[in-house]
C-alpha cells in the first residue's frame, strides 16, 4: 500500500494547481468551480514561486486569487507584497501596500524589507519612518532591517536614533538587535563605543555573532593586539569560536604577513578539529598561499572534507604568483580526478597557470575543455584565454577569441590591445583602439598607457598627439593621472619631441621618479645634454618628495660623457657612492663608459672595473670597449683572456668586436685570424656589424683579399659593412675598387653617412680620382642635405694637394671657417712636403708659424721641410726655436710582433 505524508501530499497539490493553472492561462478559461482554492495551498505556492522568482506565474496566481476573493486577508496580502520583492516588482509590491486596508507590523516590516533586499536605502529608511508616524513600534525583526538600513546607506545620524528607541523598546539584549547595532557603530568606524557595547552584555547573553561581528571589525581595522586578546577572551568565555570565528583569525595571519601566527592558529584549530572544515580549511589555505607557503596549503587543501572552486583558485592563485605552475596545474588535474566540475574563475586561473609554462599545447587542452562544460566564452573568461596565447606570441589565436567574445567589455579590449603591443601587431593596436572609442567604450588606462607606448617606439606624433587630447578629456582628475602623463612624457620623448614632454612634465601636479628619468632620457635622445644635468641639480636641490633612482643616474652619466664633463662626473660618481648605488652592475657599467669617454679617465675607468666584486657580460663589454676606443690594445686582449677564464658568462658580439678592433689598431694579423675562426665557431659571423669589424680587422693588418672574402659572404649588408670595405679599400689604395662600391651601395638604397664619405674621399685622394671626389663632395650637401665636417675638407685639401692643385686647394680652405683653417693649412703642408713642392709647403708653413707661434707642430713642419731640401742651417735655427716652445718632447714608440 503506497503511503504519501503529509508535505509529498501537498507538494503534489501544489503541482497539481500550478498544472492546472497552466492549462487553464493557456487556454484563456478560469479555473472550474469544482476546483475550490485553499488560501493556504495558494499561499503555499505564491511563496515557492516568489523564492524561484517566477515572475509570470505569480501574476496569474494573483489574477486567479482575486477572482477568488483570497486577497483580503492581510496574511495573503503580505505574502503578495513578498512575492513581487522577491521577483525585484517594488513598483508592484508598493502599489499592494498602499492599496492594503489594514496594515500589521509584518506589512510594514515586509515592505522595509524589500527595499532593503534591492538596495534602496533611502526608501527604506522613509517608510520606516512612516511606520512610526502610524504608531507602529517595530519588534526583534524590524529594528535588525532598520539599522541594516542605516549601515549600507552610511545614515548614522537615523542609525544612532533609531539605536535609542531600540533601547526604549528594552531590546538591547535581544542577539539580532545586539548584533545589528553593534555592526552600526563598527561601520562607522568607531570600534571604542562598539567595545563599550559589547563589554555592556551580559556574559550569558553574548551570542557568536555578536564576538565574531567584533572580531572582524578588529581585522578589518588592523587591530592586531586587540583581535588576538579578544579571541582569547572568547576561549575563556562560555562561547565556543565557531568556524566564522577561525576564518576570520585566519585572515589576521595574512593581512600581517605573520607566519607565525598562521601557524598558532592552526594549532588551535587543528586541536579542535576543523582543519578539514571547508570554510575554515580554506581559510588556512587562503592564508599560507599569501604567505607563500604552498606546500602547507596544498596538503590542508587536500584533506579538505569539501573541495569546492573558491578554495582551488585560492591556491591556484599561490601557485601563479610563485611561479610554480607545475604544481599548480597537477593540484588542478586532482581537483578534477576527484570529480569536481570547474567553473569561469578556477578555469581563469589555471589558464594563468598555462602563460606561466609557456605551452600551447596545454593552453589549447584547457580551451578545449573550457568548451567542454559548456561555459560561453564572456569577457572575463576571454580575456584570461586572450593573455595566454598573446603573451606566447600566437596573436591569431587570440584574436580569434576575441572575435568569439560575448559582450566584449573595455577589459578585453584592453587585454588584446597590450597583446597586440607587445607582439608589434602595430596598426591592429591602433584599429582596435578605435574601435573602442566608435563603439561608445572607455578604453582603460593601461589601454591608453599601451597606445602611447606604441606611437612612441614608432614615434607617431601625429596620433600621440590626438590621444594625448583623450587623455586631457577623460582622465582630468582620475588617480591613474600621473601613470599616464608618465607615458605621455615617454612617447613625446621617443618621438623627439622634448619640448612636448618638458611641457607635460612642468603642467604635472606631481611628479615621481619615473618622469624625471623619462624627461631625462629624452633630453638625451635630442642631445640636450645640459638641460639633463641642469634637471638632475634641480631634483637633487630642490626635491623633497622624490630622489634620484639608479636609472636616473644612468642618464645623468650619459650626459657627462656627451658634454665632457669630467669633473661634473666625478661629482655624480661622489653622489652614488653617497646614496649606496655603486652596488648595481649597470651602474657600475655607466661610470666605467663616462670614464672611457676621456684619455685621462681611462685610469678611473680601470679603477672602478677591479673593485667590482662581480661582474656581468656588459661590465666586461664595456670595460674592453673602453680600453680597445682609448687605443690600450694590449690590455683589452688581456681582459678578454681572463673574461675566458670565467665560466659564467658566455662571449657576445660586443666583445669579440672589440676584441677585432684591438687587433686591428695591433696589427695582429695572426691573432685577428683566430678571433674570426672564434666568430664561425660561435655563429656570431651572421651578424653584420661582426662581420664589419672582421673586414677593418683584415684591412688594417694588410690582408685586402681575406676582408673582401668576408664582405663576399655576408648575405644582407648594411651601411656598417659597405663603409669597412669602402675604407679598406682606401687604405690599400685601390680608390676605383672603392668608387664602385661606393656607388653600388647607393643603388642598394643605403644613403651614405659622414664616415662613408670620408672613406670614399680617401679613396679618390689616394687614387688621384679628382672629378670623382668633386662630385662626391659636393653630393654630400646637394643630394644628402648633409654638412660637410673638417675631415671631409681635409680629405679634399689631401686630394687637390696630390693633384697639385694648389690655387683650389687654397681656395676651399678659404672657404670654410677660421676655426678649422689651421688643421686644413697643416694638411696641405704635408701633402706638399710629400710630394716635393718645397716652396709651397715653405710658404704655407711659414704663415702657420705666424698664425700660431706657440705650437711646436708648425716648427717641427718647417724643420722637416728644410731637411727635405737640405736647407741644414735653416733646420737648426727652426730645431732652436721648436726647444724654446717645447722642450719636452713626448717620446715616440715602436712594436714588433714577435712568434711565440
Amino acid at each position: 500500500m503506497t503511503f504519501l505524508s503529509s508535505r509529498s501530499s501537498a507538494t503534489l497539490r501544489r503541482t497539481t494547481l500550478l498544472s492546472l493553472l497552466q492549462r487553464s492561462l493557456r487556454n484563456f478559461t478560469t479555473v472550474p468551480e469544482s476546483w475550490k482554492l485553499d488560501v493556504r495551498e495558494c499561499v503555499s505556492l505564491l511563496q515557492h514561486l516568489g523564492d524561484t522568482r517566477a515572475l509570470n506565474p505569480g501574476r496569474s496566481l494573483h489574477s486567479v486569487m482575486l477572482k477568488a476573493g483570497l486577497d483580503r486577508e492581510v496574511f495573503v496580502q503580505n505574502n503578495m507584497v513578498r512575492f513581487y520583492s522577491l521577483c525585484g516588482d517594488l513598483a508592484n509590491a508598493r502599489f499592494l501596500f498602499d492599496e492594503m486596508r489594514e496594515r500589521n507590523l509584518v506589512s510594514w516590516t515586509g515592505m522595509i524589507s524589500s527595499y532593503v533586499s534591492n538596495g534602496q536605502y533611502e526608501l527604506a529608511l522613509r517608510m520606516y519612518a512612516l511606520m512610526c508616524r502610524a504608531s507602529v513600534k517595530p519588534n526583534e525583526f524590524g529594528f535588525p532591517v532598520a539599522l541594516k538600513a542605516c549601515r549600507l546607506a552610511h545614515d548614522f545620524t537615523m542609525g544612532m536614533l533609531i539605536h535609542a528607541q531600540l533601547l526604549k523598546c528594552g531590546f538591547e539584549s535581544n542577539g539580532f538587535c545586539s548584533t545589528s547595532v553593534l555592526g552600526l557603530y563598527i561601520e562607522r568606524g568607531d570600534l571604542r563605543t562598539s567595545r563599550m557595547m559589547f563589554d555592556g552584555i551580559p556574559l550569558g547573553e553574548q551570542s557568536e555573532a555578536l564576538w565574531n561581528t567584533l572580531l572582524d571589525s578588529y581585522v578589518q581595522n588592523n587591530y592586531i593586539e586587540e583581535a588576538v586578546q579578544l579571541f582569547y577572551q572568547m576561549m575563556q568565555s562560555d562561547v565556543r569560536p565557531n568556524h566564522l570565528t577561525y576564518a576570520i583569525l585566519a585572515k589576521l595571519a595574512t593581512d600581517t604577513l605573520d607566519v607565525g601566527l598562521a601557524r598558532l592558529f592552526h594549532g588551535q584549530i587543528f586541536k579542535v578539529g576543523l582543519e578539514n572544515d571547508v570554510i575554515v580549511g580554506g581559510a588556512l589555505v587562503d592564508s599560507y598561499s599569501k604567505l607563500g607557503f604552498l606546500d602547507y596549503a596544498f596538503g590542508i587543501f587536500q584533506n579538505l572534507e569539501e573541495k569546492d572552486n573558491v578554495v582551488c583558485c585560492t591556491l591556484l592563485a599561490g601557485f601563479h604568483q610563485s611561479g610554480d605552475a607545475e604544481k599548480g596545474l597537477n593540484c588542478y588535474i586532482s581537483f578534477l580526478a576527484e570529480g569536481n566540475k570547474p567553473d569561469i574563475y578556477t578555469l581563469a586561473s589555471v589558464f594563468s597557470l598555462c602563460s606561466n609554462v609557456n605551452s600551447a599545447a596545454l593552453g589549447n587542452q584547457v580551451h578545449c575543455s573550457l568548451v567542454k562544460y559548456g561555459f560561453k566564452l564572456d569577457s572575463f573568461l576571454g580575456s584570461a584565454i586572450i593573455e595566454v596565447y598573446g603573451g606566447m606570441g600566437m596573436v591569431s589565436e587570440a584574436y580569434k577569441c576575441f572575435l568569439d567574445v560575448n559582450s566584449i567589455n573595455e577589459i578585453c579590449f584592453s587585454v588584446m590591445i597590450s597583446n597586440l603591443v607587445h607582439n608589434h601587431y602595430s596598426e591592429m593596436a591602433l584599429d582596435l583602439f578605435y574601435e573602442v572609442k566608435s563603439k561608445g567604450l572607455a578604453p582603460s588606462h593601461s589601454t591608453v598607457s599601451a597606445i602611447l607606448r606604441l606611437c612612441g617606439n614608432l614615434q607617431l606624433l601625429k596620433e600621440g598627439r590626438a590621444i594625448h587630447c583623450h587623455v586631457v578629456k577623460n582622465f582630468g582628475d582620475d588617480d591613474c593621472r600621473l601613470y599616464l602623463e608618465n607615458a605621455l612624457i615617454d612617447m613625446y620623448a621617443k618621438c623627439g619631441a622634448a619640448d612636448d614632454a618638458k611641457l607635460v612634465f612642468e603642467e604635472m601636479q606631481m611628479h615621481n621618479e619615473f618622469s624625471w628619468t623619462v624627461l631625462m632620457s629624452g633630453c638625451n635622445e635630442v642631445g640636450w645634454y645640459q638641460e639633463t644635468l641642469r634637471m638632475f641639480c634641480d631634483l637633487v636641490c630642490t626635491s623633497t618628495s622624490v630622489k634620484p633612482s639608479q636609472f636616473t643616474l644612468v642618464n645623468v652619466l650619459q650626459a657627462c660623457t656627451q658634454t665632457e664633463a669630467l669633473v661634473t662626473g666625478k661629482q655624480i660618481h661622489g653622489y652614488i657612492l653617497k646614496v649606496g648605488f655603486e652596488s648595481y652592475l649597470f651602474i657600475r657599467s655607466a661610470l666605467i663608459n663616462m670614464y672611457s669617454a676621456f684619455k685621462s679617465g681611462i685610469q678611473d675607468a680601470f679603477l672602478v672595473f677591479s673593485s667590482m666584486m662581480k661582474r656581468d657580460l656588459v661590465s666586461w663589454s664595456t670595460m674592453i670597449t673602453a680600453c680597445t676606443q682609448n687605443g690600450h690594445y694590449d690590455q683589452a686582449l688581456k681582459l678578454f683572456s681572463e673574461f675566458l677564464i670565467s665560466p659564467e658568462y658566455l662571449v657576445d658580439d660586443s666583445i669579440l668586436s672589440s676584441c677585432l678592433s684591438a687587433c686591428a689598431g695591433l696589427s695582429a694579423l695572426e691573432l685577428g685570424i683566430l678571433f674570426h675562426a672564434c666568430i664561425i665557431r660561435t655563429g656570431f659571423m651572421s651578424h653584420v656589424h661582426v662581420a664589419s669589424s672582421t673586414i677593418d680587422m683584415y684591412s688594417k693588418c694588410g690582408s685586402l683579399e681575406n676582408a673582401c672574402k668576408v664582405f663576399d659572404e655576408i648575405e644582407c649588408h648594411n651601411l656598417v659593412s659597405y663603409t669597412a670595405m669602402v675604407s679598406g679599400y682606401a687604405r690599400h689604395g685601390q680608390g676605383r675598387e672603392a668608387f664602385v662600391l661606393f656607388n653600388k651601395m647607393k643603388e642598394a638604397g643605403l644613403q651614405p653617412d659622414a664616415i662613408t664619405f670620408v672613406g670614399v674621399l680617401n679613396a679618390c685622394s689616394h687614387a688621384g680620382l679628382v672629378k670623382e671626389g668633386w662630385l662626391i663632395f659636393e653630393s654630400l650637401r646637394n643630394e644628402y642635405n648633409s654638412e660637410e665636417t673638417v675631415s671631409h675638407y681635409a680629405c679634399m685639401v689631401d686630394l687637390l694637394g696630390r693633384a697639385e692643385l694648389l690655387d683650389e686647394a687654397e681656395n676651399l680652405i678659404n672657404a670654410v671657417p677660421s676655426d678649422l683653417r689651421s688643421l686644413l693649412w697643416k694638411t696641405l703642408v704635408n701633402t706638399c712636403s710629400k710630394h716635393g713642392n718645397v716652396q709651397t709647403a715653405k710658404k704655407i708653413a711659414l704663415r702657420l708659424s705666424k698664425l700660431e707661434p706657440n705650437r711646436p707642430l708648425n716648427y717641427l713642419l718647417l724643420s722637416n721641410i728644410y731637411a727635405s731640401a737640405s736647407l741644414w742651417e735653416d733646420v737648426a735655427e727652426f730645431r732652436g726655436r721648436l726647444k724654446e716652445v717645447n722642450p719636452r718632447r713626448q717620446p715616440g714608440s715602436s712594436w714588433v710582433q714577435v712568434a711565440q
